[in-house]
């Protein structure tokens, strides 16, 4: 499975909606998602997870004891 886009708003440290468009980035093979500690990089994993199965990871749910 390979994403081609993600959106979402309010979502960790981005209150402003987002957009990643990840075809745009295949043409490389690869790419990396990197940034200084705190940056959200961890979230755009988080919002790929939300999107993918209605619920972010432990990281930010209420219920992490589920």
């Amino acid at each position: 499975m390979k994403p081609v886009s993600l959106s979402f708003q309010c979502f960790g440290p981005y209150m402003e909606p987002q957009f990643i468009d990840f075809a745009r980035l295949e043409q490389s093979g690869l790419f990396l998602i990197c940034g200084e500690t705190g940056a959200g990089k961890t979230t755009i994993l988080d919002a790929m997870c939300y999107a993918l199965y209605g619920r972010s990871c432990l990281l930010y749910t209420s219920d992490a004891a589920d």
